[in-house]
């Protein structure tokens, strides 16, 4: 379509972008075909995306199902730190992208698909962690609970009757 753009604004418009690509290479018959999606990508891409795409491989350019890997990847949900519930959102969603590619036991993959997520006072609190927390999932999942979590509803089937 003539309207397809992807600026690379954020995860949600990422994931809107994928689902609007896969639907109209659905209803043309293109689904299953790998190159013809990458191509109508490429001519999609604007702005800051398409910088992002210049610098990808061949491959990958030429890849529907790896440009998509690849643009999961660079657009991660972003974390600002501005209540408890964002926190809870933020580590569930890094734990379901760890279960997801079998890293799930891996305390520093994790750590690292998160370290690109922090912005604002999130970010500047992140980088004056201790080192070791900021390699180690489960320490920097308990250090962001502990920073960020305060807010957060309890459930009331797990308090005591």
């Amino acid at each position: 379509p003539s309207n397809l753009e992807f600026r690379g604004r954020d995860l949600k418009e990422c994931e809107h972008f994928i689902s609007t690509v896969n639907k109209y290479a659905r209803a043309e018959g293109k689904l299953r075909d790998d190159q013809w999606i990458a191509d109508l990508v490429a001519v999609s891409m604007a702005g800051d995306a398409m910088l992002w795409w210049s610098a990808l491989d061949a491959e990958t350019q030429g890849s529907w199902r790896l440009l998509q890997k690849a643009m999961l990847l660079r657009y991660r949900l972003q974390f600002a730190g501005s209540s408890g519930a964002e926190a809870e959102t933020f580590v569930h969603w890094v734990r379901q992208r760890a279960l997801d590619v079998g890293k799930f036991n891996d305390p520093h993959w994790p750590a690292e698909l998160a370290s690109g997520c922090f912005v604002g006072s999130a970010l500047r609190w992140y980088t004056s962690l201790d080192s070791g927390i900021r390699r180690d999932w489960d320490s920097l999942q308990q250090a962001i609970f502990r920073q960020y979590g305060q807010n957060v509803a309890e459930d009331p089937s797990s308090s005591p009757s």
